[in-house]
């Protein structure tokens, strides 16, 4: 029998969302130069994909991991069937450090996507990203493997 308590947790945590322009929703013409953008030209509902200072688990990686494991119920089907996997999660994070608009882009079902899910909605709040000082909001994905044989 499967022991639940032993999976592997892999996550790379800072996998965030990292590429392309400053903003994903309001950003600059990508033709014209890029400056920095002075902090009353910051949209509250903008949405950075690479900001100048990335937000933080608080208390950083071991901290997530250590969340993760206190907190994971690896679900029964999953266990049942033997089924592993990474589930990958995208998120936006407020300028609170809150998870908005959560949802799985990917993973191997049987459960594992609700649970990866559920993590994540229930995370307390990170460190936020910041740009100009400012904290803003932004784009975020997250891989959460889960692996039965380890």
């Amino acid at each position: 029998m499967l022991n639940p308590l032993r999976f592997l947790l892999g996550v790379g945590l800072l996998g965030l969302l990292a590429t392309g322009q400053s903003l994903a929703q309001t950003g600059p013409n990508p033709a014209a130069p890029t400056s920095p953008l002075s902090p009353a030209a910051i949209k509250p509902d903008s949405v950075f994909i690479n900001p100048e200072v990335r937000p933080q688990f608080v208390g950083g990686d071991k901290a997530f991991m250590a969340y993760l494991s206190k907190n994971i119920h690896y679900p029964q089907q999953a266990l049942q069937r033997r089924v592993s996997g990474r589930v990958m999660v995208n998120f936006i994070l407020s300028a609170q450090g809150r998870v908005q608009d959560a949802h799985v882009v990917s993973g191997p079902g049987n459960g594992l996507n609700d649970e990866a899910l559920r993590l994540v909605w229930l995370m307390p709040a990170w460190e936020p990203a910041r740009s100009n000082g400012q904290p803003v909001r932004v784009a975020c994905t997250v891989p959460i493997s889960f692996n039965t044989e380890r």
